[in-house]
C-alpha cells in the first residue's frame, strides 16, 4: 500500500513555510519506506498484514514540533474475510456473538447472515440493524451489535457473519466478521420413563458445527465423566460423536453424567444429564419393619418403624392439647335455677 500526503498552499502544491513539516504515524511495517518529495509532499508504502485491516495511518502537519493539523487514512480490507472466531454453547442457553467490525454503534449500517451445517444458503437475519419479523422470537441486537441468541438449539450451530454496508443499496464496506458457533448436545437413547435399576442406559453426546455433526477440528475431542459402572462401555464413532453405554444401580438414581469438551487438554464446555429413576418404589430393611397382628385375625401385618413413631407422635400431642385446652378453659358457670335447686335447708325442731 501506498499513501500520499500534502499540503497545499497558495504558493504550490507540497510548499511548506519555514519550520513547517510532514510525518507519518505509524510509520512501521513490513518493509515500509517513509519518502520525502518536499517537507509538505510525502510517501509512505507499506506491505499489509493481516494486524492491518481497520488501522489509522495518521499524516500529521506541525510547527517547530507543534501540531497544526492532521488527517487520516484507514487500511480496510474489501473482499478478504477476517480471522473466524470460535464460540460454542449448550443445548438450551444463550449466546452472544460479537460483531469486530462495528461502524456506528446504533448497528444502522450492520447485517448478520448465518450459513447452517455447511448448507450451499445463506439466511439475512439482521438488515441494517433490524432483526427480519420471522426471527424476532429467539434473536435480539445487543452491546456493539452483537447478536444474541436466545434458548440454543441444535440447528442454531453454523457460521455466522456480521457485515457492515453504509447504504441499502450500496457495496458492502470492509471486510466480514465471521463467527463459527458450535452446539453441544446430550441425549438418552433409553427412554427416560425406563431409568431404573438393572436397565441399560445408553447416552450420545455430539458437537454439532458449521461443518457438519460430531465433527471437531485438530485438537479437540468429547469425554465421559465419570465413564465407570457395572458393564460401562465407552465408544467414540468420532472425536465429537461419542456413546456411553452402562447398567444401572440404585446409586445412579439422580446421578448427574457429563460429557466434557476439550482442546489439548483445557476445558472449552461441558453438559450433563441426570438419570432420574421413574416410578421407584421406596424399600425398608428387614430390620425397620415391625410384626403387627390385627385383632381378631391370625393375618400379620408389617409396619414400618417410621409409621408407628409418627403415629405415636401425633397421639401424644393431641393429648397434650387437650389437657392443656381444659387448663385454661374457665369454670362455666351455673344457671340461677340450678343454684336455687341445689340449696339445702336446714330446719331446727323445738320439743
Amino acid at each position: 500500500m501506498t499513501l500520499r500526503c500534502s499540503l497545499l498552499t497558495y504558493t504550490g502544491h507540497g510548499t511548506c513555510w519555514s519550520g513547517f513539516s510532514l510525518s507519518w504515524d505509524p510509520k512501521t511495517g513490513t518493509n515500509a519506506q517513509d519518502t520525502q518529495d518536499s517537507s509538505c509532499d510525502i510517501t509512505l508504502t507499506v506491505t499489509l498484514q493481516k494486524k492491518d485491516n481497520n488501522r489509522k495511518w495518521t499524516c500529521t502537519l506541525t510547527e517547530k514540533e507543534n501540531m497544526k493539523i492532521s488527517i487520516d487514512f484507514t487500511s480496510t480490507f474489501s473482499g478478504v474475510s477476517g480471522e473466524t472466531l470460535s464460540m460454542f454453547s449448550r443445548v438450551g442457553d444463550d449466546v452472544s456473538l460479537p460483531c469486530n467490525n462495528v461502524i456506528y454503534p446504533n448497528c444502522s449500517s450492520t447485517v448478520w447472515i448465518y450459513n447452517r451445517d455447511g448448507s450451499t444458503g445463506t439466511i439475512e437475519v439482521v438488515t441494517l440493524g433490524k432483526i427480519k419479523v420471522d426471527q424476532t422470537e429467539r434473536l435480539s441486537l445487543g452491546s456493539n451489535c452483537s447478536l444474541h441468541v436466545s434458548d440454543v438449539r441444535a440447528e442454531d450451530a453454523g457460521l455466522y457473519i456480521c457485515q457492515q454496508y453504509l447504504t441499502k443499496t450500496g457495496p458492502q464496506h470492509g471486510g466480514d466478521a465471521p463467527v463459527d458457533l458450535s452446539v453441544l448436545t446430550i441425549s438418552s437413547t433409553t427412554p427416560v420413563t425406563d431409568l431404573k435399576p438393572n436397565v441399560n442406559m445408553t447416552l450420545q453426546c455430539s458437537l454439532l458445527t458449521y461443518t457438519g455433526h460430531g465433527t471437531c477440528w485438530s485438537g479437540f475431542s468429547l469425554s465421559w465423566d465419570p465413564k465407570t459402572g457395572t458393564n460401562a462401555q465407552d465408544t467414540q464413532d468420532s472425536s465429537c460423536d461419542i456413546t456411553l453405554t452402562v447398567t444401572l444401580q440404585k446409586k445412579d438414581n439422580n446421578r448427574k453424567w457429563t460429557c466434557t469438551l476439550t482442546e489439548k487438554g483445557n476445558m472449552k464446555i461441558s453438559i450433563d444429564f441426570t438419570s432420574t429413576f421413574s416410578d421407584i418404589e421406596e424399600k425398608t430393611t428387614d430390620s425397620d419393619d415391625v410384626i403387627s397382628t390385627v385383632p381378631g385375625t391370625s393375618n400379620a401385618v408389617k409396619l414400618p418403624i417410621s409409621r408407628i413413631m409418627l403415629f405415636v407422635t401425633l397421639t401424644i400431642m393431641a393429648a397434650i392439647v387437650t389437657i392443656h385446652t381444659r387448663r385454661i378453659r374457665p369454670p362455666k358457670a351455673l344457671p340461677p335455677q340450678a343454684d336455687e335447686a341445689s340449696g339445702i335447708e336446714i330446719h331446727v325442731l323445738e320439743e
